[in-house]
């Protein structure tokens, strides 16, 4: 509508407000996850010179906008200044500001003012009025991230439960990308392989809805990677055509830009990998690992030399795979990355081993403890070890008489109230409600209900 009202502006009088409406067109445009148009959008306000009460949205959406696209020095140029906070709108757009500064320094791998900046946001967010609410959703996908990277799985559980309904239904694309993502590695980590592939799905449908397709890319990588994980290269393989059916049905608009096309590239390299890497799937990973650093990408490249390293190391080139993989260590102990590595533990775990038994092990310092952690640490929780490695089924649905059973308990209604609304017996709706718990991984109807909305089943 706005859209529309804008290019019909000769028809209205002298006095339509260009710069107001632009400006709600560049925050749409990012709603859209079209940095392009919220850029120009964004620029054409300030070329005007008119629209000096809408700088500080202008300069948020700027700053996103230079985040997106890797540009740090306009990013770190746009500083945030002090902001009367009595202010409501001021408020928010220092809350937003601060929770794009968040998300940015966390993919520097600068961790700990991410960490402050996601902090600070919240603390924002609780004076805020509610109807601000949704400001919280991406500092508090952020902390949950740091948190897992960590090793605090359960502390980034918390933080998240309950929030994707919130994401699904007001959050930014960059909310819902932490949070699905970040979901599905909490869940496998525990060794609920199902639920982990629920959340992925259900992440994948809400970026076909909102034509979010980095959304779908990010969901159905993290796919491919559990597949592999779990040995299942003809699943990885049937993912990785869907996806590439998927962005080949889409217009040049929507199709992902080059920068953020590396989930599929990397998905693709890890079943190169799977079936058996070749020198040319070492080289494509060091080309890939080049272009992230010339793109001011610490975090994914730490990613990129895990994969490599691995690569090398089954291409018999044992003494570069142990330098690839002492980097990426190095990094990540300077900075507190730890699951980023337990969850390829089996890609590295061979060259991991092998390291610690070399003779270089001496010179390792205070990489030494930090090896040892992760070689020590489980890969899931112990309880659910045997689960995860014997899963190999695909995701289980729900089945109709189950979800009408959820839903029936998600009013409140007893096991003998369901059983005389369906005209079935109490044991009938006990054994179909133990199914419902063991499909969702919840050991109440609480949970199950809970867990169930999340996804979206009922």
């Amino acid at each position: 509508m706005l859209r529309h009202a804008y290019l019909q502006r000769n028809h209205f009088r002298q006095d339509f407000p260009c710069d107001e409406v632009e400006t709600l067109l560049a925050m749409g445009s990012l709603w859209e996850d079209d940095i392009d148009e919220a850029m120009f959008r964004a620029r054409s306000v300030l070329a005007r010179g008119t629209g000096a009460r809408y700088r500080s949205a202008l300069g948020a959406v700027m700053k996103f906008c230079f985040w997106r696209t890797r540009d740090f020095m306009p990013f770190y140029e746009l500083s945030r200044g002090k902001t009367p906070r009595s202010h409501a709108s001021s408020l928010l757009m220092t809350t937003v500001n601060l929770s794009i500064e968040a998300a940015a320094e966390a993919e520097q791998l600068r961790f700990k003012l991410a960490e402050r900046l996601a902090t600070d946001a919240l603390s924002l967010c609780n004076t805020s009025i509610e109807s601000q609410a949704y400001a919280s959703l991406l500092p508090t996908a952020v902390l949950a991230q740091l948190h897992y990277e960590a090793g605090a799985v359960d502390e980034a559980d918390t933080l998240l439960r309950g929030r994707l309904t919130a994401i699904e239904e007001s959050g930014a694309i960059e909310s819902a990308l932490i949070a699905y993502i970040l979901s599905a590695k909490i869940a496998a980590a525990r060794g609920n392989q199902n639920i982990a592939l629920l959340l992925l799905h259900r992440g994948e449908e809400i970026g076909v809805q909102r034509r979010w397709s980095r959304l779908v890319l990010h969901c159905k990588a993290e796919e491919i990677a559990l597949r592999i994980h779990e040995e299942r290269a003809d699943l990885a393989e049937l993912a990785l055509k869907q996806v590439r059916s998927f962005l080949g049905e889409l217009d040049t608009k929507g199709r992902p830009k080059h920068v953020d096309a590396w989930p599929l590239q990397i998905a693709s390299l890890r079943l190169q990998m799977a079936n058996g890497p070749s020198v040319c799937t070492a080289r494509s990973l060091d080309d890939l690992r080049n272009a992230a650093l010339h793109r001011n990408h610490p975090a994914l490249v730490v990613k990129l030399t895990i994969l490599l390293s691995s690569a090398l190391c089954s291409l018999g080139q044992v003494t570069r795979a142990h330098e690839e993989l002492l980097a990426a260590l190095r990094q990540g102990a300077n900075v507190g990355l730890f699951r980023s590595f337990l969850d390829e533990m089996p890609l590295i775990e061979t060259p991991l081993k092998q390291l610690w038994r070399s003779p270089e092990a001496k010179s390792l310092g205070h990489l030494g403890p930090y090896v040892g952690r992760l070689l020590t640490a489980p890969s899931v929780h112990p309880s659910a070890r045997k689960k995860f490695r014997t899963n190999h089924r695909l995701v289980e649905s729900l089945s109709t008489r189950e979800t009408i059973i959820l839903r029936l308990m998600s009013l409140g209604m007893s096991n003998k109230s369901i059983a005389r609304e369906l005209q079935i017996t109490p044991e009938t709706v006990k054994s179909h409600a133990k199914h419902i718990f063991i499909k969702l991984a919840s050991k109440n109807r609480a949970e199950a209900v809970s867990r169930a909305t999340e996804l979206g089943l009922i």
